[in-house]
């Protein structure tokens, strides 16, 4: 896969909350009364090619890989205080059919998908498309259903709240328009 690198730019009270500038305070009464994310995990069928894509793509940049077993590999990538934590075991393998559809992945337990909010999602829509990235849905409205669209670049229907993209394995992606969601409650 070939892409021109796309700036993904993630809100800046988002960025200073993954820094731990403020963490998720939750009641007195929580065992764990202060959170912060530091990574997300996805298996992938094809390491290099992860890399690749979430460096070109999502602007991640690889960190300095740790030792494992021959039959599993990994790297973590980083953007900002952000880390991706990229696995292959043995062969890999894809993501199921029924996972890579929004709204059918719903149905399954467990961890559904990371968000990123960024500037002028409707743009970034027509810069994925041009870069052959896979567009798996889009929403136009807040309340409106997550639906595949043959040309996400139309603005007949207006421009795009939300979308899911998929990497090269199938795991779904959101991007939030941030100043959309900046506005909902």
């Amino acid at each position: 896969w070939s892409f021109q690198c796309i700036r993904l730019v993630v809100l800046e009270s988002i960025d200073l909350w993954l820094l731990g500038a403020f963490s998720v305070m939750s009641r007195q009464t929580a065992l764990l009364s202060e959170i912060v994310v530091h990574h997300f995990s996805i298996s992938v069928p094809d390491l290099p090619a992860a890399i690749a894509w979430n460096g070109e793509v999502l602007g991640f940049v690889e960190e300095p890989r740790s030792k494992f077993p021959q039959s599993l590999r990994a790297a973590f990538m980083k953007r900002g205080a952000l880390r991706i934590e990229i696995w292959q075991a043995g062969a890999g393998a894809l993501v199921p059919a029924h996972r890579r559809e929004p709204n059918s992945d719903l149905m399954e337990g467990g961890v559904k998908h990371i968000a990123f909010a960024v500037p002028d999602l409707q743009a970034r829509l027509n810069d994925l498309v041009k870069s052959g990235v896979d567009i798996a849905a889009v929403r136009r409205e807040p309340t409106a259903p997550m639906a595949y669209e043959k040309s996400p670049c139309d603005l007949s229907m207006g421009p795009a709240f939300a979308a899911f993209i998929r990497d090269p394995a199938g795991t779904l992606i959101e991007l939030l328009d941030a100043g959309r969601i900046a506005s909902q409650p």
